[in-house]
């Protein structure tokens, strides 16, 4: 009876890790991976780049592991805001939802497209990073502040969208939040620039730690702790936004 228990509940996880991969296989076949969106997700982080390097000695290999980070932060998350409004006015979520699919397994279906997106992201940044600009990070601590940071940044977009039921009303609000959070995190300069109030504030955005979770992976972090902190808290900070995501879809007609 155990074993056929186990059995039963083993065979359960596995349909729902099914179901999962086919949401952010169709996710991403469908919203991320078109022409237009692998351009923005390269580029914009090099426009913001170049417009806050303008007139100041910033080095583009100086800032490396920030522009990474920059690039998994619009890759994964941005392209949340169409997805998931655009579902909910069509009614596609809704039809979804009529099926043997439960909204947990959606969420971590649609977070696992926005995950692949920016972790293909940040990895065309590092090949060429390391062919023209001797970029030589610690493949194992970097591929593991890309993941993690990546699926921080996939469930902070879902959670941004989750309000909205149309594209035009989730768009405005989480570009102007993210451009704030870019600047504000130390992605192009180093954090102690800024005043007091704005570290401190700094250090409440994900992207912070990612930034410095990528930086120690390239420079050596001052000791295991520090770059387990980084990866802690972007883990606790990616749960923290599905856990929203999911009370605020749960408590809104889909």
């Amino acid at each position: 009876m155990g074993d056929d228990g186990g059995g039963a509940v083993t065979r359960r996880w596995l349909e729902s890790a099914k179901k999962v991969v086919w949401i952010g296989q169709k996710d991403a076949r469908i919203y991320y991976f078109k022409g237009p969106n692998v351009t923005f997700g390269l580029f914009l982080p090099l426009v913001l780049y170049w417009a806050f390097a303008l007139d100041r000695d910033i080095a583009l290999a100086q800032v490396i592991p920030g522009l990474i980070a920059v690039a998994i932060f619009f890759g994964a998350g941005a392209i949340q805001a169409i997805s998931l409004p655009l579902e909910r006015r069509t009614g596609t979520l809704h039809t979804l939802l009529a099926t043997p699919v439960t909204l947990p397994i959606v969420v971590i279906g649609k977070t696992l497209a926005g995950l692949i997106f920016g972790v293909i992201l940040a990895a065309a940044y590092m090949v060429v990073a390391m062919l023209f600009l001797s970029f030589r990070p610690n493949i194992i601590s970097f591929g593991l502040g890309v993941l993690l940071s990546a699926f921080c940044f996939s469930g902070f977009g879902l959670c941004l969208a989750a309000p909205f039921r149309d594209v035009p009303q989730a768009m405005p609000p989480a570009t102007v939040v993210r451009i704030f959070i870019v600047f504000l995190s130390g992605a192009f300069a180093p954090l102690g620039d800024g005043s007091g109030i704005w570290t401190a504030i700094a250090r409440l955005s994900p992207l912070t730690y990612s930034i410095d979770a990528l930086y120690a992976a390239v420079a050596g972090p001052t000791s295991i702790a520090h770059s387990l902190l980084q990866w802690g808290v972007l883990f606790v900070y990616g749960l923290l936004f599905l856990g929203i995501t999911l009370r605020v879809l749960g408590r809104q007609e889909i």
